[in-house]
């Protein structure tokens, strides 16, 4: 009795029928099978006991089912088991089928599988049209390793895209992620995040609006502010493109790296980083700080290069209209080159440099440092030294072709020029008042400063002198010595006020 119903079932509904919405479920399988007839024509089928049921590619299993024509639907009880087309296999306790709409609820230990990962939730709607399922309660996916957490999600299982909702938590051997919105494409093991995420992988942070993760190139591309706290490292910019693997990448807008194992803080509208070798390129305007001994140097330029040295050190050049600050030096050049392992600075051409009341100019200079400290300076070629007096009205001068100079506590102590050096100095009385100048030359000469002020000068070989009681005035200037203090950078001019300074690392 019960083959010939289930073979007149068959019959009935193999009949004939267009589009999905159409497709009638079949039975396929029933140990027992019992069938009532309604008043009204309707048909119900009582099945049990390894039941199965089909509708075009999906094959449902499970130990009871109630299947009610002409309604086109049909519950399950018991291990249920829905198989479509052999990549999707969801399993539960309950189902409720609607097959005009090819739409099920699935619930009670329900798990998603495909060829890429699981999923596990307590009630799951799929809809077998968008080959997408949708889970509205605390639900985990996995993939190898990792497990996603989230509120609520959709997984669309055509094209292995999973959607999530409210406080999402990802977690694998490798790194932690939260969030409040995101895709993931179990597949590529891709993440987009739409919302406030962070990141954790080994003693790095990341934070930032929104963005996408390539988990398996270590991949960010980060967008809408984007901070990195590292061990003794600290980026930030509007948006980021960085390999965590090899620690590189780029930043673009307000972007700031803060590597403190360098010793150096950047700041700039783009930046080109990598960590280890140092490679760094960045574009106007760059702000760079130098750490030094008990000091910082601050400068700024349209460009910026740093690459590392054989020893490991690194090499700084700033290009164009570069000008730098520290406590005791100050200068502008067209070109600032550091020079780590020598613990040089060079500027050329033509740079101007302060120090106290005294400005230098030459054609290129070179600032010497001991154990990151002054040292000691070199200017080549149209030497000039212009120092206030004390009473800063007036400028004592001094030229040549050479100038040898020595710092003490990082203060210009003295200097010595040679080659046709020059010098116009004025005459102080006791009364503090200038009362006429000296103008001199020889071959070489020794200025020694004290406080910032010229305090002695010694002359020597051919030395030629005359004396003018009158005060000089800008017709008697020695050539080149026009100042131009206004010119002199302060640290304001050299930082970016508005700037957070980064938490410590």
């Amino acid at each position: 009795m019960n083959k010939a119903i289930l073979l007149c079932v068959a019959i009935f509904f193999s009949a004939p029928h267009s589009g999905w919405g159409q497709t009638k479920i079949q039975i396929t399988r029933s140990d027992t099978t019992d069938f009532v007839k309604g008043d009204d024509g309707a048909q119900t089928y009582f099945l049990k006991g390894n039941v199965a049921l089909k509708q075009d590619v999906a094959i449902m299993f499970c130990d009871s089912a109630v299947l009610y024509r002409p309604q086109n639907t049909f519950e399950a009880f018991g291990n249920v088991r829905v198989k479509q087309a052999d990549t999707v296999l969801i399993t539960g306790e309950q189902l409720t089928y609607i097959g005009d709409q090819r739409t099920f609820t699935i619930t009670e230990n329900v798990v998603l599988k495909t060829p890429s990962s699981r999923l596990a939730t307590n009630v799951l709607k799929y809809n077998r049209n968008t080959s997408t399922a949708y889970y509205l309660t605390r639900s985990t996916l996995e993939r190898q390793e990792l497990r996603i957490t989230s509120d609520v999600g959709n997984y669309n299982t055509e094209y292995d895209v999973v959607r999530l909702r409210g406080d999402v938590i990802a977690v694998d051997s490798a790194f932690k992620m939260t969030t409040d919105t995101l895709l993931y494409y179990p597949n590529k093991n891709k993440y987009s995040f739409a919302g406030p995420t962070k990141l954790e992988k080994d003693s790095t942070l990341l934070f930032c609006s929104e963005g996408t993760y390539e988990a398996d190139e270590t991949l960010l591309e980060l967008f809408g502010g984007a901070k990195m706290k590292a061990p003794k490292r600290y980026i930030e910019a509007d948006s980021l493109y960085y390999f965590l693997s090899t620690e590189d990448g780029t930043l673009h807008g307000k972007a700031m790296v803060a590597d403190s194992s360098e010793g150096f803080v950047l700041r700039s509208s783009f930046i080109d980083y990598k960590k280890y070798p140092i490679h760094v390129d960045a574009y106007y305007p760059v702000f760079y700080e130098q750490s030094m001994e008990g000091d910082t140097i601050y400068a700024k330029g349209d460009s910026l290069v740093i690459r590392s040295a054989l020893d490991s050190s690194k090499n700084v050049h700033l290009y164009s209209k570069t000008s730098f600050f520290s406590s005791d030096f100050q200068g502008i050049s067209p070109h600032f080159l550091y020079t780590e392992g020598a613990e040089e600075l060079a500027l050329y051409p033509s740079p101007t440099l302060w120090s106290g009341k005294s400005e230098f100019g030459a054609d290129s200079t070179a600032l010497k440092l001991n154990s990151n400290e002054l040292d000691s300076l070199f200017m080549v070629n149209n030497v000039t030294i212009v120092t206030k007096t004390l009473d800063s009205l007036y400028f004592d001068q001094t030229t040549g072709t050479r100038l040898n100079g020595n710092f003490k506590d990082n203060a210009l102590a003295n200097v010595r020029i040679d080659g046709n050096a020059q010098a116009l100095l004025h005459n102080v009385g006791e009364n503090g008042k200038v009362d006429g100048s000296n103008k001199s030359s020889c071959s070489w000469m020794k200025i020694t400063f004290n406080e910032d002020a010229l305090e002695r000068i010694k002359m020597a070989r051919d030395v030629e002198a005359t004396y003018n009681p009158k005060v000089t005035t800008e017709s008697d200037w020695l050539p080149g010595c026009q100042p131009n203090f206004e010119l002199r950078p302060d640290k304001s001019s050299l930082t970016l006020p508005t700037r957070r300074a980064p938490a410590p690392l």
